[in-house]
């Protein structure tokens, strides 16, 4: 049967749904929504946790620490499990549950540091890796064209979702704590998650829509191609290549060398590489913020509620900054957006503290900072793209995202251990700014991803 003859076949209304783009949108928008934001959460429960336990930061510091930890380690395995095994839908059904169990277990923790640093740390932050970026974006891909306009938007746009979320629950989850208890509101954030699990049906796994706009452009005049002379034997040649169908054999080859052969590739590539360091600086940024930030805020007389509406403006220009870096990356080239990105922390870390501290300052800093927040997640993706393609597009920002959870990691919990130390987070922000600083020269350092072109693996045709 020709390719434009299965195409043309009907399908069932149910399958029509689940395999839609625009269904797979607005699924992966409501899971990253709710995992991304309530993830965002947790920084409000430090004061309330450990003014009611008796621990210290750095107690609660090393919880939310080993959850950026294991939120990054787990994803390289958990996508390729998505890719190669399980399918992405079944990852993140299973995921949302499990996210939602540790946000139970965390109700009863409360007696014992070491059950709220697991559930916390260990469970929620491989539950949040199985419905995260990488995986949701790998299954919304597959369903849009490869390089194409439309994949680049639909990445912008439900990534903002996750930044749209932390702008929902960051109020939402202050007032729960101040009316119902962190406990309580643990158990409310759970139930969220495993509500949304069913959505996952939309996010199975499809084949990659790799050739669509050569078959757009190629198979609708099939008849004037046989009779067009001006068509070189190349084209004729590329297009063979993109209507034949890779053997089963082909394939389980490719599933049992490509990944591996893949990220040798990647490790050895300079670009990657710097990319992966600015992704590092990243999350060790993003994680001190979101942790501590409110708490820093407190330390210096503003009320907890403006602290929790700050991350909440943080999570709104983060919405707005992602569709904006979405529709930048169909423009100019991603390594320019994402210095861009980081400089813009480096400019917003100066004036933070080079400026009196008040209410003012705060959200002007929350808007700014906001815009340069996870905006880096659509240039970063594209950037991985142009210079490896699709084909493992998820493994690789797993790979990467790991760096970027290692910095979070430390951010987290060295900004814990400082404060005990110090009582003050100014060292803090000094080491931020540097690293700000670092990783927007590793950026443009960048070599541009032409240059690591032949990495594509062997059956990926080269782009036009």
């Amino acid at each position: 049967m020709s390719t434009s003859s299965q195409l043309t076949v009907p399908k069932k209304p149910l399958a029509q749904w689940t395999e839609s783009a625009i269904a797979s949108c607005i699924a992966g928008s409501l899971i990253l929504w709710a995992s991304t934001g309530i993830r965002q959460t947790f920084g409000l429960f430090l004061i309330p946790v450990t003014r009611e336990t008796g621990w210290d930061r750095t107690s609660f510091s090393i919880a939310a620490a080993l959850l950026q930890l294991f939120f990054g380690f787990a994803q390289p395995f958990l996508v390729y499990l998505a890719e190669r095994k399980f399918g992405f839908g079944m990852t993140i059904f299973v995921g949302s549950v499990f996210y939602g169990v540790g946000c139970f277990i965390m109700y009863g923790s409360s007696g014992s540091s070491g059950l709220f640093i697991f559930s916390m740390g260990v469970v929620v932050g491989v539950s949040a890796g199985m419905n995260s970026f990488p995986i949701v974006l790998g299954a919304i891909g597959r369903r849009l064209p490869l390089h194409s306009k439309r994949q680049k938007m639909a990445f912008g746009i439900v990534s903002s979702f996750g930044s749209f979320g932390q702008c929902c629950f960051l109020p939402i989850a202050r007032a729960m704590i101040e009316s119902i208890g962190w406990k309580n509101t643990s158990l409310v954030l759970g139930a969220i998650m495993v509500g949304l699990a069913p959505l996952s049906i939309f996010l199975k796994t499809m084949p990659r829509v790799l050739a669509e706009p050569e078959v757009d452009s190629i198979e609708t005049p099939k008849e004037v191609v046989c009779t067009t002379e001006d068509i070189s034997e190349k084209e004729k040649a590329g297009r063979e290549h993109v209507e034949k169908p890779a053997s089963s054999e082909e394939s389980e080859a490719e599933d049992s060398n490509g990944v591996m052969a893949v990220i040798a590739k990647a490790m050895t590539n300079s670009s990657f590489l710097l990319i992966s360091a600015a992704f590092f600086v990243c999350g060790f940024h993003v994680s001190f913020i979101s942790t501590h930030f409110p708490a820093y805020l407190e330390d210096h007389g503003i009320s907890s509620s403006i602290g929790a509406w700050t991350i909440s403006v943080i999570g709104l220009g983060s919405m707005l900054g992602t569709i904006l870096t979405g529709y930048l990356n169909t423009i100019i080239r991603p390594k320019y957006t994402l210095a861009g990105l980081f400089f813009g922390r480096v400019i917003m870390t100066v004036v933070l503290l080079w400026t009196p501290l008040s209410i003012g300052t705060a959200f002007v800093f929350s808007v700014f900072v906001g815009i340069c927040w996870l905006s880096t997640v659509p240039p970063m993706t594209q950037f991985i793209s142009d210079i490896f393609g699709h084909e493992y597009i998820g493994t690789l920002f797993s790979l990467s995202f790991v760096g970027h959870q290692v910095g979070g990691f430390i951010g987290a919990y060295v900004a814990g251990r400082v404060y005990d130390t110090t009582g003050s987070y100014l060292r803090m922000w000094y080491v931020t700014l540097a690293l700000t600083g670092f990783a927007t020269i590793c950026v443009l350092l960048a070599p541009n991803g032409e240059k690591a072109r032949p990495l594509r693996t062997k059956n990926q045709p080269e782009k036009a």
